[in-house]
């Protein structure tokens, strides 16, 4: 059970990211699914900028959920932001290292305590011309392989854009948060082919709800 301290702490995450994903973008977004208020949930979605973690945080607090995000080790040395992420359970991959497998783990602990931990396949910032999601890493998969009792909810992200530009326009950032995704072809499996097969089915999934986040930008 969270502490006193822990409650804290959380509140005044919630509070920080609400009113900085304000600042950052004007953030829209649509339930096409359903994200269970309590009990363990993996979100994944794709990655256009440094800031749009904010926004999926958003998502996440409007429906009572408070997010834990795999997030690169620089942001926990950045000042302020490395506090609070620390504070609040952020959970920090060392990209690139033999000990990045190590922030699966404790995102399993997450799991196992009924939390929410949202990531981004991919790893990386969207890099591909159409903005649409490149070759993604197993990562999320095997989360959820080794978490059966875990929906995995896809998320889609349009609008906000990488650059200086952003620095000082804030983008409407239109999120869709679609249906858990089917793993069921995948139970009782957590082998290698099954993590890649259900990455496939997670970045369709994800490319899904891109599509309807683009129609609500377009449209707003």
């Amino acid at each position: 059970m969270p502490t006193p301290r822990q409650h804290l702490r959380n509140a005044a995450g919630f509070a920080l990211v609400w009113a900085a994903a304000g600042v950052a973008h004007r953030v829209r977004f649509r339930t096409m699914g359903s994200v269970p208020r309590t009990g363990p949930v993996i979100v994944v979605a794709n990655h256009l900028t440094m800031t749009d973690p904010l926004a999926v945080a958003r998502v996440a607090i409007g429906h009572r959920r408070f997010p834990h995000f795999l997030a690169m080790q620089e942001v926990f040395g950045w000042p302020g932001v490395g506090s609070l992420a620390r504070a609040t359970g952020q959970i920090p991959v060392a990209r690139g290292s033999a000990s990045a497998a190590a922030a699966l783990d404790l995102a399993s602990e997450h799991l196992s305590k009924g939390h929410l931990v949202a990531l981004y396949p991919e790893g990386r910032l969207t890099t591909e011309p159409d903005l649409m999601p490149g070759p993604a890493r197993t990562g999320a998969a095997r989360l959820a392989l080794r978490h059966p009792e875990a929906p995995v909810i896809p998320v889609g992200t349009w609008g906000p854009q990488q650059g200086t530009e952003h620095i000082w326009h804030r983008h409407t950032a239109c999120l869709s948060v679609g249906p858990a995704v089917d793993l069921s072809p995948w139970a009782g499996r957590t082998d290698e082919a099954a993590a890649r097969e259900v990455t496939a089915a997670v970045m369709a999934a994800i490319r899904d709800q891109i599509a309807v986040a683009q129609e609500m930008w377009h449209t707003r």
